[in-house]
C-alpha cells in the first residue's frame, strides 16, 4: 500500500511538469497574473498532490502565453487547511477566493464544502442561495463582471501591490471523481489503486470555476470548465503511452487538458471583461 502512494504522488506531481519554481519575468507589454490560489471548496475534499498537479499544469500552460506575465511564486503543495490554520497571508488569498466565489453566478451552496458555506452565507445569507428566482437571475448574468464585497477589496489591492501583479487568479476545483462502468464511484479520494488499473470502463469527471480579480477595480470575471471528453481523452492517452495505459496517465491529460481552457478563456475573455 504505502509503495502504491509513493508511485502515485511520484507520477501525478512530476509526470506533468518537473518545474515548480519556475521563473517569473514581468513582461513589458502585457498584464502581469498571480496563480493566487487553486483550492478546492467543494462538498468534499480533494488529495492534496492532485491539487498540487493541477497546480503545475496550470502555471505549466500559463507560462506559455503569448498576451499576459504569470508569477508563480504562491505555488504551494496542495495541502489543504481550514482559515484558521493558515498563515496570515494565506488566509487573505483564501477570503478573497471565497468571497469571489459567493458574489459571483455560478455559485452552488449544495455543492460547498463547510467552510465555504459559512462564508457565503455571511456574505448575503443562506436564504440568497436557497431562491430559486434569484438563483435564476444569477445564472443569467455568467460572464459579467461583478465585484468584490466592500470589506474584502484592500486585500486585494494591497496583495496585487505586494507582487506588483494586474490580476489575481484564483481557481476552485470544485469535483473531481473516476466512475466505474458498473456505477461504482470513486471520490474525491480517488485511490492510488485504482489510478494504476487500466483505462478500460472508466470515466472521469472534472468540474471547476475560475475567478479572475482585476486588483485595480477589483472587479471580478469567473469562468468554468467540465470535463465531458472522457472517450477523447483516452484516445489521446492511448496514442502516447500504448494500450496499457493507467487511469493515472488518463487523468493527467485531462489536468492538462483543462489548464489550457483556462488559459484560453483568459486570453479571450477574461482579460477583455475586467
Amino acid at each position: 500500500m504505502k509503495f502504491l502512494v509513493k508511485i502515485f504522488i511520484a507520477l501525478m506531481i512530476f509526470c506533468i511538469s518537473g518545474n515548480s519554481e519556475a521563473a517569473f519575468e514581468k513582461s513589458s507589454n502585457g498584464s502581469t497574473i498571480l496563480l493566487a490560489e487553486v483550492k478546492g471548496y467543494g462538498e468534499d475534499e480533494l488529495r492534496p498532490e492532485f491539487l498540487a498537479s493541477f497546480r503545475e499544469a496550470l502555471g505549466d500552460e500559463m507560462q506559455q502565453s503569448k498576451i499576459f506575465s504569470v508569477d508563480l511564486s504562491r505555488l504551494s503543495d496542495g495541502v489543504y487547511l481550514d482559515l484558521d490554520k493558515q498563515e496570515p497571508e494565506d488566509k487573505l488569498f483564501s477570503l478573497i477566493h471565497m468571497d469571489a466565489i459567493a458574489n459571483g453566478h455560478l455559485y452552488r451552496r449544495e455543492f460547498a464544502n463547510s467552510q465555504m458555506i459559512r462564508y457565503g452565507d455571511s456574505v448575503k445569507g443562506k436564504a440568497y442561495y436557497q431562491d430559486d428566482d434569484k438563483t435564476a437571475q444569477r445564472r443569467k448574468l455568467e460572464g459579467k463582471p461583478y465585484e468584490l464585497s466592500s470589506n474584502i477589496t484592500q486585500m486585494a489591492i494591497e496583495l496585487g501591490e505586494k507582487y506588483g501583479a494586474d490580476y489575481l487568479l484564483f481557481v476552485n476545483v470544485r469535483d473531481a471523481d473516476v466512475f466505474r462502468k458498473t456505477g461504482g464511484i470513486f471520490g474525491t479520494h480517488i485511490t492510488p489503486e485504482e489510478l494504476e488499473k487500466g483505462m478500460r470502463g472508466k470515466k472521469v469527471t472534472f468540474e471547476l470555476e475560475y475567478y479572475l480579480v482585476n486588483v485595480k477595480s477589483c472587479k471580478v470575471y469567473e469562468g468554468q470548465n467540465t470535463q465531458k471528453k472522457t472517450a477523447l481523452m483516452k484516445n489521446v492517452v492511448i496514442g502516447k503511452e500504448g494500450q496499457k495505459a493507467n487511469a493515472t496517465q488518463l487523468l493527467t491529460e485531462i489536468l492538462k487538458d483543462q489548464a489550457r481552457q483556462i488559459v484560453k478563456g483568459l486570453e479571450t475573455k477574461g482579460l477583455k471583461t475586467v
